[in-house]
């Protein structure tokens, strides 16, 4: 299929931070093709917890989670491969919900609002000139006045990637049934990776784990085995993965994960959500961040699609607000998660976050974002006009 029609933006990738971008372009008028490789509705490798950070900014895009009788989380909850735990309250708090409902609520909604969505459809590089791109698919060619990125951790052709030599890491996800508290997320550390649990919809559970692929190799490649072996060495992981009913067929798998560094602007393409950074999933969760992303630069593209503001002011404000935003969860994340793959470190780390509840408090807000509806970047833009 060729096409010459000139869209506003294309956007490669329709996850969270894809969508929620082509709502809010097409709520002003702009013309907007989202290229998507999979068919919604569909089950991702995600932690499936979402801060209420996100609550205004979703009620504004036209979504009310709050008519659904979702699992309201209030409580953390962590513990070392021994077992030992720590238990704090989230500030915030957040909702389970899993990528399978919301990813299609908002697949719906961008319909709805005019996007042109394209499934089953893979990008497969992308070709610059002078004032537009030119995005080439396994089903044609396609053009635009501005190219975003949204397709994930695994960048696809000549978009940017992540360094290779950092190291790799393998996400497995399973819906389970199990009699757990309604109000908490969990993380439980194992030998070589960490293990998060929390209630979504449907009286199910999300449970999703990271580990290094070293470590799986060593276990044969074997995910049973992992987990016979290396996870049912915590207490806690040993009782909930004797205890609960696996509701999948296999487990949901994605190889290949790195956190190298990324970059939000590159040859003037925009990245955004797991595309932009490396945003382990100790940064405070991936979805809020990649809804916090498309938030940011959405009245931006709007303004330079207007003719408001030039191509490099628009590159300059996005990445300064960028890092602003994100940097120091990133990092901090990143600190964490050093922290939690270490076995020796993570049981002294809970002895010494047991001290202080303010320390406690202290690092779950530098690894979560505040309340956000009316887009920020508006405001940061006047410091480049």
């Amino acid at each position: 299929m060729q096409t010459e029609k000139m869209y506003d933006c294309i956007i490669a990738g329709g996850g969270l931070a894809g969508l929620s971008l082509a709502i809010q372009l097409a709520d002003a008028g702009k013309s907007v093709l989202l290229i998507e490789k999979k068919t919604y509705p569909y089950h991702k490798v995600c932690g499936e917890y979402l801060s209420m950070e996100n609550k205004d900014f979703l009620l504004r895009l036209g979504i009310d989670l709050s008519r659904m009788n979702l699992p309201q989380i209030r409580n953390f909850m962590m513990s070392s491969v021994t077992g030992k735990s720590l238990k704090e309250k989230l500030d915030l708090g957040g909702i389970g919900i899993s990528r399978f409902t919301l990813d299609h609520l908002m697949y719906q909604l961008a319909l709805n609002k005019g996007v042109e969505v394209m499934q089953e459809t893979q990008v497969l590089s992308y070709a610059r000139s002078s004032d537009s791109f030119t995005v080439q698919a396994n089903k044609g060619n396609f053009h635009s006045r501005i190219l975003v990125a949204s397709f994930g951790k695994l960048a696809p052709g000549n978009f940017n990637k992540a360094d290779k030599l950092q190291e790799n890491w393998v996400g497995i996800k399973y819906h389970i049934r199990i009699d757990g508290p309604d109000d908490q997320i969990a993380l439980h550390t194992f030998i070589g990776g960490y293990c998060g649990i929390s209630k979504i919809e449907d009286e199910k559970y999300c449970l999703c784990y990271l580990v290094k692929a070293d470590v799986l190799k060593q276990c044969g490649n074997s995910i049973p085995t992992l987990e016979q072996t290396i996870l049912m060495r915590n207490p806690h992981l040993r009782e909930i993965f004797s205890q609960a009913e696996f509701l999948f067929d296999k487990p949901k798998v994605i190889s290949n994960i790195t956190f190298g560094k990324h970059k939000p602007v590159l040859d003037g393409v925009f990245y955004v959500g797991d595309a932009a950074g490396t945003i382990a999933p100790l940064s405070g969760n991936g979805m809020s961040m990649a809804l916090r992303a498309s938030s940011l630069l959405a009245p931006a593209l709007i303004q330079y699609l207007d003719g408001q503001i030039s191509l490099p002011q628009l590159e300059e404000a996005y990445l300064n607000d960028w890092n602003r935003h994100f940097q120091s969860r990133i990092h901090t994340g990143n600190w964490l998660q050093y922290w939690f793959c270490q076995s020796w470190l993570t049981g002294f780390f809970i002895s010494f976050m047991r001290l202080s509840a303010s320390l406690r408090r202290n690092v779950i807000r530098r690894t979560h974002g505040e309340m956000y509806s009316c887009a920020p970047m508006i405001i940061a833009l006047h410091f480049y006009l």
